[in-house]
This record gives C-alpha cells, structure tokens and sequence, in this order.
C-alpha cells in the first residue's frame, strides 16, 4: 500500500492539470440513486489480483476499469451489479456486467470485506474540480462502514463536511500507519512539497480516516 502511495504521488501530483475526474460508482439509499466518491470493490479486486478483461475499454475517464451499483438495505453494504465498457455492433460503446464472473453462484452479496467510509455528494456542486473526486458540494452524506455493516450514517453541510474530514485527518496524522506512510512517502517523493504530500495522503486515506 505504501509503494502504490508513493508510486501514484510521484505519477499524479506533478500532473494535476491532466488529471481527470472520475466516474463514480452508484449508491442506493431508501430507494434513490447518489454517486459515490469511494470504490468498496477496489479492496476485493486487489485481493484477488483482478485487472480489466481484455474486451473492456479503459479511459481517463474510469481508470479504475469498472463502475459498480451499490444498496444500502437492512444496515449491510450489498454489492447489486458491476460492469464494464465493451465494444458493441451497433453502438460504439455498451455495459457489460461482469458480476457473475467476480462472484460466482451468489446472488445477494455483502461487502464483508469493506471497511471504510463512503462519502455521499447529495447536494448541489459548488466548486468543480477535473481530478478524481475533488469537487465540492454544499452537502454530503457518510456512511461509516465495518466489515460490510453500516455503522453510522452521518448528513451534513459542506462546511461540516470539510470540518469534519479535516478533524479526522488530524487524529490519522498522530497513527503509526501515518506515520510511516509518511516517512516513506517523503523518502520516495522528495520533489514534492510538505503541502503537497499531505494533501495527496488526506485524499488517499480519506476512506481509512473518515471510518476511525
């Protein structure tokens, strides 16, 4: 994780003006749909070593491969579908789901193996950002997330929000796990500014930091 840290600080950083934003996942709370800036699935996918099928087109757009549909029912996370951009005939691009392929036989899935936080832009934008998922909205949802259970769920204004992330991401900076993210991130990065190491690690960790 702390190789990848480093890896993709040195990739990005230096090229925000060619970043792009990203396509978020879907998420479905009490029946209504709100895009996700966190991937549950991404974990998953690491774990089993999974990289795009050969038929799926990537862009800059989605460089993650995949978009996955989410639902929160009955206090768990559950995984609805996932798919990926293909090729078709008649038009130039189509969704393929690939959720039969990544799980095999199930038909209810529950994302045992998420922990984290989802953050939940279910207001009106008010400042757009083209890079990942830095846009800022004037309100947001967090869904505190333990091995695939919904512990909390917090609503507040962008103000809190930004209040509340920036809290959190000071108690992170005092964890061991920081630290040593840090140390090498700055031995492996020394291009890089204070600033700009910091708030790089505040947008990769934010998952693991929101959930403490």
């Amino acid at each position: 994780m702390i190789h990848t840290l480093a890896l993709l600080c040195a990739l990005v950083v230096p090229s925000l003006a060619l970043a792009t934003a990203q396509i978020p996942d879907v998420l479905l709370i009490d029946g209504k749909e709100h895009a996700l800036n966190t991937n549950p699935l991404d974990a998953h996918l690491q774990a089993k070593g999974w990289t795009p099928p050969k038929e799926g087109l990537i862009s800059s757009a989605n460089w993650r491969g995949y978009v996955a549909r989410w639902a929160v029912a009955d206090g768990q996370l559950l995984l609805k579908d996932v798919t990926i951009m293909v090729e078709a005939k008649d038009e130039e691009m189509a969704r393929k789901s690939i959720l039969a392929d990544l799980f095999p036989g199930k038909t209810q899935i529950v994302a045992d193996w998420y922990t984290g936080a989802l953050i939940v832009p279910d207001g009106k934008m008010i400042h757009y950002v083209h890079m990942g998922y830095g846009s800022t909205y004037d309100h947001y949802q967090v869904l505190r997330v333990s091995s695939g259970r919904v512990i909390e769920q917090l609503s507040m204004s962008g103000e809190e929000f930004k209040q509340y992330r920036a809290r959190k991401f000071e108690a992170f900076k005092q964890t061991d796990e920081f630290k040593k993210a840090y140390a090498e991130l700055k031995r492996d990065s020394q291009s890089l500014s204070e600033e700009q190491m910091l708030g790089f690690m505040a947008s990769f960790f934010a998952e693991r930091y929101l959930a403490l």
